[in-house]
């Protein structure tokens, strides 16, 4: 005669419990991964802030001057390019570097190129991110710069009117 078993409540309960552990594994799981997300829009979200405000000063500056690039750069305290572009270096916490970055990871480069405009002296201002910059010189961080997507895209022109 063969001896049937018999389930037990306990073996049920223990079944019962397992799965009530899987379903908040996987929610919990979930939970991180949108945790992740928000820190990564919320990070990215604050580098766009920081951007439009450098991108602002650099602007004001452009149009105080005149659209003299010089005399933006002494405003800015950025650099002169060989192209004749203003270059402006930041560090990952977006403060100014200068005209090249050392011994940081992230660094955000703010460029004003002069374009023509009639009658008025124009620039596109562009705000790129570098990431994993290390020590790179300056043409280096232009470069980078240049094959990076920009986190903005401005035109501005001075309101002074050019002769």
């Amino acid at each position: 005669m063969e001896e049937r078993i018999r389930p037990t409540r306990s073996g049920l309960f223990a079944i019962e419990l397992l799965i009530a552990v899987g379903v908040f594994s996987l929610c919990a799981a979930i939970c991180v991964g949108l945790f992740v997300r928000a820190e990564l829009m919320s990070r990215h979200s604050d580098d766009l802030n920081r951007a439009v405000t450098a991108a602002r000063g650099a602007a004001e500056c452009y149009k105080a001057a005149g659209g003299d690039l010089a005399r933006t750069a002494e405003l800015t305290g950025g650099a002169l390019t060989e192209d004749g572009r203003l270059a402006l270096v930041f560090d990952g916490s977006w403060q100014p570097l200068g005209t090249c970055g050392t011994g940081v990871e992230t660094l955000f480069l703010l460029e004003l190129t002069p374009r023509e405009a009639a009658g008025c002296a124009a620039a596109r201002l562009r705000v790129t991110e570098a990431l994993d910059a290390g020590s790179l010189a300056q043409a280096d961080i232009l470069a980078q710069a240049a094959e990076a997507g920009s986190l903005l895209d401005w035109d501005v022109a001075a309101l002074e009117v050019r002769p």
